[in-house]
């Protein structure tokens, strides 16, 4: 029996070809809770010259985590803490395949199967999920070409859509249950017309009315006196490009968005972390004088700006603004030196930002009092949403151990 163990512990270790220690630094008051890490491999190899990049595992203590390789990072989320230390070790094992986690996140674009037009209309039974698809010219608004609309991504708490059809604002999908659902959802709504997620569900509903206002963190431009969302362009272009246990993104192309008779070329990336309310957009756009985004007015909603001395502000609604007549909050974050101003219009709070070599970074979050655990009271949005700009001003240090 002795000998038989001997052997087994010698082939796990035989299996192991190199470990690295990594130290997770919290230096706030204020502990994490899924909070999002971005760990680059090549500071993994450089370490640990020996190190698999194609096959390791991450562990804090016995807890094995899962991870997500992006764009040459590991990212993981994690517990954290305030004001503690804590170290995860990164194992390495012979082998190619890497280790598949379960989904915490989910992005999807499922335009109609087919794609017959007939009658202002697309028409059939089906909607097929893509991985990438170029919008019909004559897709119009509420032509059910689209299974809700447009793209929709999710964690467990919250999930969003966006209408790619000339409105390109993102609505919010309200959960009353902890998991992945928007696969199943609009699924039978194949002819736009009162669709099965304005009305209550078992797992929630859509919640959040946008119209004409900026609904929440949409994408417009400040020009000749208003905001001008993405209306006309000459082709869209959404994909998806993560779609993992971590961390899903929805890429969008559009070209030739006019605006007071100039053109611009946009990429839209947006992106939700597992555990995590927040929708990141990272926006990339050459020669325009600014972005403006924003959050939707609604009558008997408290609005609260942030005052802090970080980088990271926010602007912010709560109240009973949603569909159900239920309290909700809503939030924008943005980061002050890309700030021009606060302002807003009959519609919406904006916010004017000016791009930096292009690019434009904000986020935005909503909660919903009927969520398992939720939100009920406007102090508790507000303290929700200072914990979150204080995670953003003070992310996690990450130090590789010797």
């Amino acid at each position: 029996m002795k000998t038989k163990l001997l052997l087994f512990v010698f082939f796990i270790a035989s299996m192991i070809s190199a470990q690295v220690k990594v130290e997770l630094i919290n230096k706030t008051n204020i502990s994490r809770f899924d909070e999002c890490v971005c760990l680059p491999l090549s500071k993994i190899a450089e370490r640990e010259k020996s190190f698999s990049l194609s096959a390791f595992q991450l562990f804090d203590g016995d807890k094995e985590l899962a991870y997500q390789i992006i764009a040459e990072n590991i990212i993981f989320v994690i517990d954290v803490p305030a004001k503690s230390r804590k170290e995860i070790i990164i194992k390495s094992y012979k082998g190619t395949e890497p280790i598949q986690y379960n989904n915490r996140t989910y992005a999807e674009i499922s335009p109609k199967k087919g794609g017959v037009y007939f009658d202002g209309k697309f028409r059939g039974p089906q909607f097929e999920s893509v991985k990438r698809y170029k919008v019909p010219a004559i897709h119009k608004d509420h032509d059910a070409l689209f299974k809700y609309e447009g793209p929709g991504w999710e964690s467990e708490l919250v999930g969003y859509r966006f209408y790619l059809d000339w409105r390109n604002a993102t609505d919010v999908f309200g959960k009353k249950i902890y998991k992945l659902l928007l696969k199943d959802v609009g699924v039978h709504d194949t002819v736009a017309n009162d669709d099965s997620y304005h009305k209550m569900q078992d797992w929630g509903m859509d919640i959040f009315k946008v119209g004409s206002s900026l609904g929440i963190g949409s994408i417009g431009m400040w020009a000749d006196g208003k905001v001008n969302m993405v209306s006309k362009t000459d082709s869209v272009i959404s994909q998806i490009n993560e779609n993992g246990p971590i961390r899903s993104t929805i890429e969008t192309n559009y070209y030739g968005w006019l605006v007071d008779g100039k053109k611009y070329d946009l990429n839209a990336k947006l992106s939700i972390n597992a555990g995590s309310r927040l929708t990141k957009c990272d926006l990339l756009i050459e020669d325009a004088e600014n972005i403006a985004t924003g959050l939707a007015k609604y009558e008997g909603t408290s609005f609260v700006k942030s005052n802090n001395k970080g980088d990271w502000q926010y602007i912010s609604l709560f109240g009973k603004q949603s569909l159900n007549n239920d309290n909700m909050g809503i939030a924008l974050f943005y980061n002050k030196y890309a700030l021009i101003e606060l302002t807003e219009d009959n519609l919406s709070y904006i916010v004017k930002l000016k791009p930096n070599n292009g690019k434009v970074t904000y986020f935005f979050a909503a909660a919903w009092e009927l969520e398992p655990k939720p939100i009920t009271t406007e102090k508790e949005f507000i303290n929700y949403l200072d914990d979150q700009v204080n995670s953003l001003n003070n992310p996690i240090t990450v130090e590789i151990k010797d």
